[in-house]
């Protein structure tokens, strides 16, 4: 005998987005995804949301922005950063800021305001952070040096998605080169 599902309520889905927003942050969008993806499991036999649940989700969402506990322009800067010290090229950061339900707009605007500071070039940063953080070029081992090992480096930077244009001009730096373009 299976147990009924449980029912959701206004208060529920509240609860369940402070619950979220308390472990991670999110955009507007996807904490409408996040409380659609609860309501469907809590439904029976997993129904999409109702009407009144999406209008409860909506409710929820602007509520929470409202609030400040939710805020995209804060959370587009934020994870554009944290994608740029891993190491991310430009078009896979606004790849991902778009998968998270970060408006076109918001996205433009950021990326215009990067590329109008005239110290930061985003994919010599970023190129930067990746061969540090895979200890490709001047971070590589000595005794692993080999034409072989620099094609390699080079196809897997290129297959990140950056220019070969950077790819060759980086792997051919020095250490210290590198390290002043770390973001």
């Amino acid at each position: 005998m299976s147990a009924s599902p449980k029912k959701v309520t206004e208060g529920y889905l509240e609860r369940a987005a402070l619950h979220y927003l308390g472990r991670f942050s999110a955009t507007e969008a996807y904490l409408r995804q996040v409380l659609e993806r609860k309501v469907c499991r809590r439904n029976e036999n997993y129904e999409p949301a109702s009407t009144e649940q999406l209008e409860w989700i909506a409710s929820v969402a602007a509520k929470c922005v409202r609030l400040g506990y939710v805020d995209d322009k804060q959370y587009a800067l934020s994870r554009f950063e944290s994608l740029l010290r891993k190491g991310k090229p430009r078009r896979a950061i606004e790849q991902d800021l778009r998968h998270k339900g970060v408006s076109e707009e918001i996205v433009k605007n950021l990326l215009h305001a990067v590329d109008e500071d005239p110290d930061r070039n985003i994919d010599l940063s970023a190129a930067a952070a990746y061969i540090k953080r895979r200890r490709f070029g001047p971070f590589r081992r000595v005794d692993k040096v080999s034409d072989e090992k620099i094609e390699k480096e080079k196809a897997a930077m290129m297959r990140a998605g950056f220019p070969y244009r950077v790819v060759s001009k980086l792997l051919d730096s020095t250490e210290d080169e590198i390290l002043v373009l770390l973001p």
